[in-house]
């Protein structure tokens, strides 16, 4: 009550009237939330993130930022939109149609807005003034083919939003769920996103062939509920263990009576090793795939596979490549070599300097703070950057 009454007299006093509601918001807890857990939230409202700035690191910060953010926005009114639809004509006939939404009163957004990972809805994107009759002045036009594109792959982030979505899990389980199913070798990170491997979608097949009703979404939620109404009390426990346990031992006979063993064949490259001269072929990690010696474990030479950093080479436009030297130490060379030699120990970035036109690399600083740093020695121009922006460091 004491931190209620504290950040509403601070959305008061800092943003006026109209931001504060004029009762408290108070928010029904999600089927996965764990109510004996109060939310993390600022100790005091007063201790403001510029105020703590100089005390914490670069990270710390922004950790606390948001947290301190989101729980003010939590307390202020809804933002307002208006809808917008328009039609914009041309001289030549076609008639172009527009929809979208424009602020009409910012409301907590003042504060605190999420940005998502997934593109935004055109409906949800935000129009300028618009007004009957006024002229539009084309400033370009590009012709594009587009297809309908599948659903992105899920990142850990949006991976747990649907878990929650779903009522699957629990927030004490989700870094574990992922951990597993990345330590297993069932989906692999790449630029973030978590792709399926082969051995994944073999299990995944099995599993739902063998136990359709156990990896069914609404039997892992049904389960969830259950349990939680065992904690609270409400349902003794050896009922619902019962009910379960008999189903699944009967299922489980079949499927080690009918499953055959299953051999995933190695994918043989095109690069030999360079110890035994055998030609090395692909593997999975939790870090995703590299080379290594078939004739393992008489030899256990392996690679790690370049990765594409999406960044063109300043010496010739090709792309950039991530390589692991000898050494075991990462650096960056173009993919046309040894057509082209260029080579950087530091992580080159898409910026030119804005000073002299050179390339940039990122480089980490002293308490956590983060730079892309202009090549040329003549210049050395920096510019401080956000941790990760341009780069996976």
């Amino acid at each position: 009550d004491e931190a209620m009454a504290a950040v509403r007299e601070m959305i008061l006093s800092t943003y006026g009237k109209p931001f504060l509601p004029e009762e408290p918001n108070i928010y029904k807890s999600r089927k996965s939330a764990q109510d004996a857990h109060e939310a993390i939230r600022p100790t005091a409202i007063s201790r403001t993130p510029e105020s703590v700035k100089s005390s914490l690191t670069r990270d710390q910060f922004r950790l606390y930022r948001l947290i301190y953010d989101r729980f003010v926005s939590s307390q202020m009114t809804p933002a307002v939109f208006d809808t917008l639809a328009a039609d914009i004509a041309s001289d030549s006939g076609p008639v172009f149609h527009l929809s979208g939404q424009k602020l009409k009163f910012a409301g907590f957004t003042a504060v605190y807005e999420e940005v998502l990972d997934d593109q935004v809805e055109e409906k949800d994107m935000q129009l300028p003034d618009l007004e009957e009759g006024m002229p539009a002045e084309l400033l370009d036009l590009d012709g594009e083919q587009k297809f309908t594109q599948p659903p992105p792959r899920y990142t850990e982030a949006s991976l747990v939003r649907a878990l929650e979505e779903k009522g699957i899990g629990r927030p004490s389980t989700y870094a574990p769920t992922i951990s597993t199913i990345i330590a297993r070798g069932y989906v692999a990170r790449e630029n973030k996103r978590l792709i399926p491997t082969e051995l994944g979608k073999i299990v995944n097949d099995l599993m739902c062939k063998n136990f359709p009703d156990i990896v069914d979404i609404q039997f892992t939620a049904g389960m969830e509920e259950k349990l939680d109404e065992v904690e609270t009390g409400k349902v003794e426990w050896h009922g619902v263990v019962s009910e379960f346990y008999g189903p699944f031992a009967e299922a489980l006979k079949k499927a080690e009576a009918s499953i055959e063993k299953i051999s995933i064949e190695d994918q043989v490259s095109d690069v030999p090793c360079e110890k035994c001269g055998a030609m090395m072929v692909y593997k999975m990690s939790r870090y995703g795939k590299f080379l290594a010696c078939p004739n393992f474990p008489a030899c256990r030479h392996t690679l790690a596979l370049p990765k594409n950093i999406d960044v063109p080479c300043p010496k010739c436009g090709a792309q950039l490549l991530e390589r692991i030297s000898r050494k075991g130490r990462k650096f960056y060379g173009c993919e046309r070599y040894p057509e082209c030699d260029f080579v950087s120990w530091d992580r080159p970035v898409k910026q030119l300097c804005p000073v002299c036109g050179s390339h940039m690399v990122y480089k980490r600083g002293a308490k956590d703070t983060h730079f892309h740093v202009c090549v040329n020695e003549t210049c050395r121009h920096r510019v401080e950057v956000e941790s990760g922006e341009n780069n996976d460091e």
